[in-house]
């Protein structure tokens, strides 16, 4: 236990000093009350903004969060990404006496889409699905010839029932969208919506959806992509922009169901993007501005992007250089009672554009120094940094096999056990399934050495790591310039990297570097904190980039650590020694998988004897033979030091 002198500095510290100790039950009920006190806060005041829990991964929000939605007056919907996190929803609210219901899905409700009436069925939804065509959309449109509805409803339709007569409902961040989910209830975000609501068109799927739109809609005065571009993009014709504008402007959604079910190229938003490109594509060719935008000369001139709003609530960038359309859509939120979202390292600016909310609160359950305080002294995490590089592995370009097979090996053999490790899904697949380029580099030999392996992206409210004692963090994500710039456009910002700073000090130009923190940063501490999560870990970090808080408590940093790599000829020195057995230097130097002298051989030797894994008789001229050898870091020397 923490000692009883407690700051109330925070809620943490706050329940801390009601309680007398600073321990995991405080914490959590610090949290509990955060939750509890969002959503009271809104149900007294309709004018209360959203509030974004901002607690770490490991202090319980996803059990508080059931608990909170059984216990109110009102009825609740509980929205997360991963079906296990519903599951664990669902499992928890058997604790109680309340009606629950899970929304259906596609994927979990309908026979056809989950294979059974044949995989040609099922891969046709899919793809309808793929197109943004709506489940319920889907049922009704082929209800005559859709195997699932032959016999009356499909039980995706029937479920839809039992969700609106629930007192709480668990289902996905794009079931927001929904208004007979959200409508007089409280809405709990379990984790960030991220992408939920975001549709996507590279240029040739943009052209193919456009140009598929306009062709067969007649009262359209264009039929495909570039008379759209040139209609938009030329002076003398207005009076056309004006019809097409007319013919697509409405007080509803402009996305339109049917687009993704009439043609293989059709899209639902195929109408959004051909709206967008009309009101985007005004200043390109010709010097009028057009009045009804305000346009933004640094997003274009500087990044290379455009930004509009349109008239039914979605956004839309442009990016000129890839011909590539993002179109968001956040969801109508007016009609809940409350909403309140959890996140372990929020980002309000996110939050607040995805939700589509002018303001949004975000309520800290831990202060800095409570969040060390909890996770080194009452959890027991130990953070060792082994790296001074920021070691940017998202494209897997820069992975480097020898260091990180040599950390892997190293941390294995100094706790004796079957490390996690999480890196991103390029460097995974180059470490552990490309063939090594170099000879005398065995990946069996380290997956051997390793419990699991798991990628960034595959890690939203992942609880696959948890009691894990010892994790491997390698590299850190980055999902290059393009991707952050249009997130931050989105969020009504210009993002331009300043080539003159790299590495830790990367900066894109906005004050506290929000998106950058959020894609590398905020990823690499929710990876940290997979591991243990509720008991003792200890989390080597190989890779500089960490936030500041979490930086503040990492105990042996890169310092302590030294990485030595082996070079080809010395990896065939300890092949030869495990394959062929001892010998002296002159026979090991002779030896078919050995490059080097008998001088280097026996330099080399002597270096493995003092790193303890060869010894050698008191013959003369002396043997040597492999002592421990099988156990070695092969790729690399490394030695794992703690600080003073």
């Amino acid at each position: 236990m923490v000692g009883a002198d407690i700051d109330e500095c925070c809620r943490g510290s706050r329940v801390a000093a009601q309680q007398g100790e600073f321990a995991q039950s405080t914490v959590w009920e610090a949290c509990r009350d955060g939750i509890h006190d969002a959503i009271k806060a809104q149900l007294d005041d309709e004018q209360a903004p959203p509030v974004i829990i901002d607690g770490l991964p490991t202090i319980g929000k996803t059990r508080h969060a059931t608990e909170i939605a059984f216990d109110l007056d009102v009825p609740a919907a509980i929205l997360t990404h991963r079906y296990e996190t519903r599951d664990e929803h669902l499992d928890l609210a058997a604790e109680h006496d309340k009606v629950v219901v899970e929304v259906p899905t596609l994927d979990r409700s309908c026979p056809t889409r989950k294979g059974e009436h044949g995989s040609e069925w099922a891969e046709r939804i899919n793809d309808y699905r793929s197109r943004g065509a709506s489940p319920t959309y889907l049922h009704y449109y082929l209800q005559d010839t859709l195997p699932c509805m032959q016999d009356g409803d499909c039980p995706y339709l029937r479920r839809w029932d039992a969700v609106e007569a629930a007192d709480v409902i668990v289902g996905g961040p794009a079931h927001a969208a929904l208004e007979r989910v959200i409508e007089d209830r409280v809405v709990i975000f379990d984790e960030d919506p991220g992408d939920a609501y975001r549709t996507e068109f590279d240029a040739n799927e943009l052209s193919a959806a456009v140009s598929t739109f306009l062709n067969k809609n007649d009262d359209l005065p264009i039929d495909n992509h570039f008379g759209l571009i040139a209609a938009a993009t030329n002076e003398g014709m207005e009076a056309i922009r004006d019809r097409i504008r007319d013919g697509l402007s409405d007080n509803t959604s402009i996305a339109r169901p049917t687009e993704a079910v009439d043609d293989t190229d059709g899209h639902a938003e195929a109408p959004t993007a051909a709206l967008a490109m009309l009101e985007l594509g005004g200043p390109i060719i010709g010097d009028t501005t057009p009045a009804e935008y305000d346009w933004d000369d640094q997003l274009r001139e500087e990044a290379g992007l455009d930004y509009v709003d349109l008239p039914d609530g979605s956004q839309v960038v442009y990016d000129h250089a890839e011909s590539r359309v993002v179109i968001r859509r956040p969801p109508a939120l007016d009609d809940a009672h409350a909403v309140v979202g959890l996140d372990g390292t929020p980002v309000e600016e996110l939050w607040r554009g995805r939700l589509g909310v002018d303001k949004i609160e975000s309520w800290r359950i831990l202060c800095d120094d409570c969040r060390a305080k909890y996770l080194r002294d009452v959890i027991g995490y130990k953070f060792v940094q082994t790296t001074s590089h920021v070691k940017p592995y998202s494209s897997g370009e820069y992975v480097n096999r020898r260091a990180d097979f040599g950390v892997i090996e190293a941390v294995a053999n100094r706790h004796g056990t079957t490390p996690g490790v999480i890196t991103t899904k390029s460097a995974a697949k180059r470490l552990f399934e490309e063939p090594p380029s170099e000879p005398f580099i065995n990946i069996e030999r380290v997956t051997d050495r390793i419990r699991e392996v798991k990628h960034y992206g595959a890690l939203r409210s992942s609880n696959d790591f948890t009691g894990t004692e010892v994790g491997i963090v390698l590299g850190s994500p980055h999902p290059g310039d393009r991707p952050l710039q249009i997130t931050a456009a989105l969020e009504g910002y210009t993002a331009v990297r300043d080539d003159e700073r790299k590495g830790t000090d990367l900066d894109y130009g906005i004050p506290e570097r929000p998106f950058l923190r959020h894609y590398r940063e905020h990823k690499i501490a929710q990876a940290i904190l997979r591991f243990g999560r509720t008991t003792a870990a200890t989390v080597y970090i190989h890779t500089s980039v960490l936030p500041e808080w979490l930086a503040e408590m990492v105990t042996d940093g890169p310092e302590t650590a030294v990485i030595e790599e082996r070079s080809e000829g010395q990896r065939g020195v300890i092949r030869a020694l495990l394959d062929d057995g001892p010998g002296t230097a002159a026979e090991i130097a002779n030896r078919e998988e050995v490059s080097i002298g008998e001088k280097q051989t026996r330099d080399w030797l002597k270096r493995l004897q003092s790193e303890g894994y060869v010894s050698r008789d008191d013959s003369q001229p002396y043997t040597w033979g492999p002592d421990g050898l099988a156990d070695a870091p092969h790729t690399a020397c490394v030695r794992l030091l703690e600080s003073e």
